[in-house]
């Protein structure tokens, strides 16, 4: 015969303050106590918890021992869920069996999900709507790579068994077109490199903030991707019969658009003078900019563009650029002065054209073609 009941004392505290509760079940003539700890030296949350338990074993007709453990069971894996946060999810564990660089392309968009969330104790049972969209706010990238990232994040979530409704990472219709980013003209550039010169007063291979003078210049003889100069290190840099400097991925905090992102661009005259008192003192091994922080999602590029975005708008008032502008402001000179669009891209590092074997990457110039091309590059110095 099997009797059970609760008793006014299914709530026990340990001697450590930890609350248990138990149910008594008689079977044949004997009463048995299955326990579970509630996990909490907490009295009215002890009492919330012993309560539900109570109901629910209360609304099965005579329960045996497995009846009970079974509510103990679904209880007690409730718990673990609303008690798991999500910066505690192994995710690198998780896409193990993935290829590397595909590991890489998902931990990025995991990353940067855990950095938009304000607080890095949210469990996986409170994940809303409201963090995927601010998530989506950070991301500064077009309207294709952000669908890209959204599934990303999905499988991530289904890697970590979080439930989310699919509807959270769909993309909202942009009702206004986003302005594409301009190029700068030979007026707005002689105000940055006058605004950002003073950071360079006195440089010592102590000082911070160099990049702040370094980075504009330096893409202004180059035409570089912001993060392609914001990672540069002492041995992307070389000095030989022809000088060059080389845009790599030879270490894993680098990152670069596409394959015809990894190129050799020679250093011209300017260039060198500048490069050089950056060198001083370092290793190979160690970066240009040693004061910009990393981000996994981005890299070394969010310290810079953030700062330059505020410099255009707020100080200089300039409308629809970014560090970016650079890149367009040297594309659109080279343009000007008549230079064929294969030799542009091989110096940019773009893919060109298209035909039935796919993009063409082209790298067969010479180094004197495209060091005079680059030539056509030096500004005049006004520091």
């Amino acid at each position: 015969m099997i009797c059970s009941s609760r008793e006014s004392n299914y709530l026990l505290k340990s001697s450590t303050g930890i609350y248990t509760f138990r149910w008594n079940v008689r079977v044949n003539n004997k009463y048995l106590q299955p326990k579970l700890s509630l996990r909490t030296r907490n009295y009215l949350q002890a009492l919330q918890n012993a309560s539900t338990l109570a109901l629910r074993i209360s609304a099965i007709s005579n329960p045996s021992i497995d009846e009970v453990k079974a509510v103990y069971y679904e209880f007690s894996g409730k718990q673990k869920r609303e008690t798991k946060i999500l910066i505690s999810i192994d995710m690198e564990n998780l896409l193990s069996e993935l290829s590397i660089k595909s590991r890489k392309e998902y931990l990025s968009c995991w990353n940067s999900f855990l950095d938009s969330l304000s607080t890095k104790t949210l469990s996986v049972t409170s994940l809303n709507q409201a963090h995927i969209d601010k998530w989506k706010e950070t991301q500064t990238c077009s309207d294709t790579t952000l669908k890209k990232k959204l599934k990303l994040l999905s499988s991530c979530f289904k890697k970590a068994s979080v439930d989310v409704d699919s509807e959270w990472l769909k993309m909202k219709a942009n009702k206004q077109p986003v302005r594409p980013r301009r190029a700068f003209t030979d007026i707005e550039v002689t105000l940055i490199l006058n605004k950002t010169k003073h950071y360079c007063d006195g440089v010592t291979e102590l000082q911070d903030e160099q990049w702040k003078y370094y980075l504009p210049r330096i893409a202004l003889l180059t035409g570089c991707r912001l993060n392609e100069l914001a990672q540069l290190r002492v041995g992307d840099i070389h000095f030989t019969s022809e000088p060059y400097l080389s845009i790599n991925t030879d270490s894993e905090d680098k990152k670069l658009k596409n394959a015809a992102s990894h190129r050799e661009i020679p250093i011209t005259h300017h260039l060198k003078e500048l490069l050089f008192p950056l060198l001083k003192n370092k290793t190979v091994s160690e970066r240009l900019f040693l004061d910009l922080p990393f981000n996994e999602s981005n890299g070394y590029t969010n310290t810079p563009s953030k700062w330059f975005s505020q410099l255009c708008s707020q100080e200089l008032k300039l409308k629809d650029v970014s560090f970016h502008s650079f890149r367009h402001y040297v594309i659109t000179k080279l343009f000007n002065h008549g230079i064929k669009e294969e030799l542009i891209g091989s110096l940019m590092g773009h893919s060109v054209g298209k035909l039935t074997t796919g993009k063409v990457y082209l790298g067969g110039f010479s180094y004197i073609n495209k060091l005079n091309v680059l030539k056509k590059l030096e500004y005049r110095k006004c520091d």
